[in-house]
């Protein structure tokens, strides 16, 4: 059901590939999250505002979902959106509110930090559990499609649709001449094919809300939405933090950076401190460099700095007219790559952003009042290979075998890209091959430990007696799924608030 929701037929992958729990894409030291299981799904969603928003004392059970932001911020924002997939969380909407829309909006994703990695340091986010607390939040909340992976979640959350209807499936997709691109390349948000809340709400109130994202790569774009691009739409804010200080900007043919962001400082302020904070002035962090990668909590300092001088300098929530701000906290998910949601770097980056929320809503309380904040994230992490036993799954040496089983000539190869998930075909030669997509998916079904290990010698201590464990759960060509849902559903759709 949710490959099914994250399957677009001229944009996805030719092959997809389950991973058998609790086995990942990637490298042992560098995991990658993208799958259909609980773990990698299951995500807080937390509504808070003081005016807004009802004070539930406890996490609600039900399910929900992040399609179910957009209709939601509609009914909040006074806004008439399109009926999509997701329905308004209303449990979470307090009747007593004030009349009209709040003066702000603000929506907050803390990558990659789904509930495993909550439930993993449940002592490092103090702010979130008093939000969830005094404001309603979802315990059973999923992102509802696979691969669950940013750009395709962050536009789950914009336009209250699956990929299979907007379009953003990956990282990685196949473009309409056949070629594999990324996801909105160059900041470029023609990519997106269906429109967001905040496109909407714009222009329903005559371009006059202030809509802004702050953010770390052009995937988040999703969320926001197509700026200039929406026919009577206007430049909206847009704050994409690079690799050094003061590196902050966007694509200015769609979206308007103002010019006091580039070039602010503060960021080598946040990492002396940092450098400091365990007694020695040495250039680390936990052994690692403070400005190598956006990794630790002086860049989380960074960003909060830049998200709070936007609010500031532009006025948002100053006036009846309701306001957009949408920002991803990318640290969590690069240590979660970096160094495992196990590690010690991301108990502290965790309570770092934490301690960003906390700066957030005090700003929001002091200068705005008439606000409602939304905290989640797009998708879990993989638990460290030590504590899960899981098999890091060489796609490289998954596409030598391939290649090597179907005795393809050296030189070439029937895959010319891939994800995290699946497998893009060169179809030219696999029609001079006589290989078809089924056939690579019959043989990676029957794919193994000892397959993707390669090589005579004994298996990396762990494994022993492994090696005949099979690296997915299952393997089909994407032409295949309408059976597959026909199995699964007696029907080539499944049935309307099916997530499984």
């Amino acid at each position: 059901m949710r490959i099914w929701r994250g399957y677009h037929g001229s944009r996805s992958e030719n092959i997809t590939m389950v991973h058998a729990k609790p086995n990942f894409p990637g490298a042992i030291e560098q995991p990658s999250h993208s799958g259909p299981w609980d773990y990698l799904q299951k995500v807080p969603l937390v509504l808070y505002g003081p005016k807004r928003i009802n004070a539930a004392g406890a996490p609600l059970t039900r399910p929900a979902g992040l399609v179910d932001v957009f209709p939601t911020a509609g009914e909040l924002l006074d806004v008439d959106l399109p009926d999509r997939t997701g329905t308004v969380l209303g449990d979470a909407l307090e009747e007593g509110a004030p009349q009209g829309p709040p003066k702000l909006m603000v929506s907050i994703v803390w990558d990659g930090a789904g509930r495993n990695v909550l439930e993993r340091w449940p002592d490092r986010w103090p702010n979130l559990a008093r939000l969830e607390r005094e404001g309603t939040s979802y315990l059973n909340a999923s992102i509802g499609s696979s691969p669950s992976i940013t750009p395709a979640t962050h536009s789950t959350l914009g336009t209250g649709a699956y990929p299979r209807s907007h379009g953003a499936t990956a990282i990685r997709y196949r473009k309409a001449d056949g070629t594999v691109g990324e996801a909105f390349w160059a900041g470029n948000p023609s990519f997106l094919k269906m429109t967001t809340f905040a496109d909407i709400t714009d222009q329903a109130y005559g371009n006059q809300s202030r809509v802004g994202i702050v953010a770390w790569k052009s995937w988040h774009l999703g969320m926001l939405g197509h700026g200039t691009l929406t026919p009577g739409g206007d430049a909206d804010h847009a704050a994409i933090i690079g690799k050094s200080e003061g590196d902050i900007g966007a694509n200015q043919s769609f979206y308007l950076t103002p010019p006091y962001l580039p070039g602010l400082t503060g960021l080598a302020e946040h990492a002396e401190s940092l450098d400091r904070s365990d007694g020695e002035a040495d250039g680390e962090w936990l052994g690692h460099d403070p400005l190598e990668q956006h990794d630790n909590p002086a860049w989380v300092e960074y960003e909060t700095d830049v998200l709070l001088k936007l609010l500031d300098e532009e006025g948002y929530g100053q006036d009846a007219v309701p306001d957009l701000l949408f920002t991803n906290y990318k640290m969590t998910d690069i240590v979660g790559h970096e160094y495992t949601m196990d590690s010690p770097e991301m108990a502290e980056v965790l309570e770092a952003q934490d301690d960003a929320l906390g700066a957030i809503v005090d700003y929001l309380d002091r200068e705005v009042g008439d606000y409602v904040l939304l905290v989640t994230a797009d998708h879990g992490h993989v638990p460290s290979a030590g504590r899960s036993g899981g098999w890091a799954v060489g796609n490289g040496r998954v596409i030598e075998d391939i290649d090597e089983h179907f005795e393809v000539p050296d030189g070439q190869s029937l895959v010319i890209d891939s994800g995290s998930t699946g497998l893009y075909f060169d179809f030219e030669l696999m029609e001079e091959m006589s290989v078809t997509v089924p056939d690579v998916a019959e043989y990676l079904n029957g794919y193994t430990i000892r397959d993707n290990f390669g090589g005579g010698g004994p298996l990396p201590e762990g494994y022993e007696g492994r090696g005949d464990d099979p690296v997915f759960a299952a393997t089909f060509a994407r032409k295949q799924m309408p059976e597959i849902m026909e199995c699964a559903f007696g029907s080539t759709r499944p049935p309307r608030g099916t997530d499984a």
